[in-house]
């Protein structure tokens, strides 16, 4: 979070233009990039002339540096696939519970506990594992906007390819 913040001021002090835009695409971190493209098309939305400056600005970047970052977008949503991760929650979803049942089963309660101390210790053994378990949730709804943020931003260089192409075939 820190961390976006910090990119954050660092993007609103650049100026969104074709020669930043084309040295980005190409020179920054893959999770820099995302940061950067969810900074200039925000998934809740921006000022419709904002909007449409930056398109323009996509428009004008060469056809090589649209297809090198389609490339580069399609790689990115290659490496943030989340089909693995939805895989391992099940698989640490699982485990934890197996877990969680063999931690129960050896717990033996002294016979004049009261419920509240018998609830207190069942809750100190859940809770450890059911914050690992949203900590790793939490990761794959974070990396799905990003993804979300990575084809939205590859649709938008797609079009200006085929304006590119569109142009080139009428001249």
């Amino acid at each position: 979070m820190i961390c976006k913040l910090i990119m954050n001021r660092k993007f609103k002090k650049e100026a969104f233009n074709k020669d930043n835009l084309k040295c980005n695409l190409v020179s920054m971190k893959s999770r820099t990039l995302v940061l950067y493209l969810s900074y200039h098309f925000p998934k809740n939305g921006q000022d419709y002339l904002a909007h449409k400056n930056k398109i323009q600005v996509v428009r004008l970047l060469e056809s090589t540096d649209i297809l090198h970052a389609i490339a580069r977008l399609d790689r990115t949503n290659h490496i943030n696939d989340q089909k693995r991760f939805f895989f391992f929650i099940g698989a640490l979803f699982t485990i934890v519970a197996t877990a969680i049942a063999a931690i129960l089963n050896k717990i033996k309660f002294d016979p004049d506990a009261t419920n509240s101390e018998i609830v207190a210790t069942i809750s100190m053994v859940y809770t450890i594992p059911i914050i690992i378990y949203l900590m790793f949730s939490w990761a794959v709804i974070m990396d799905s906007f990003n993804k979300a943020t990575v084809n939205y931003f590859k649709e938008i260089l797609i079009l200006a390819r085929d304006e590119k192409k569109n142009d080139i075939e009428i001249d």
